[in-house]
């Protein structure tokens, strides 16, 4: 019998893949999206591929006040240009972390 393996959709792109292939941001109680490394933080989440491109996409169509279910009040609040370049960066920093150096492979 094999394990159930949770699987979520891209916001970005579209793509399913494995859960902790994804990363995950979260709307806070304060009306705040945020970077959920963990995967743990209460609350609605959305998951996009650990590449900047699908970030950007899922930023530029909405899809974060979509798949957060962000109320039309705190719209304005929770998604605004300084959250989107927090968030990119971020992203950045962490898809950096996980990529490995290939010399210590060998």
């Amino acid at each position: 019998m094999t394990r159930h393996v949770p699987e979520r959709t891209c916001i970005g792109c579209g793509r399913k893949g494995v859960k902790s292939a994804l990363i995950r941001f979260v709307l806070t109680s304060d009306g705040e999206i945020c970077l959920d490394l963990g995967q743990k933080m209460p609350g609605r989440g959305a998951y996009v591929c650990r590449d900047v491109m699908c970030f950007e996409k899922a930023w530029k169509k909405k899809a974060f006040v979509h798949a957060l279910r962000v109320p039309v009040t705190k719209g304005l609040m929770a998604i605004d240009g300084d959250t989107y370049r927090k968030l990119r960066n971020e992203m950045e920093n962490f898809t950096h972390r996980k990529r490995r150096d290939p010399e210590k492979e060998i």
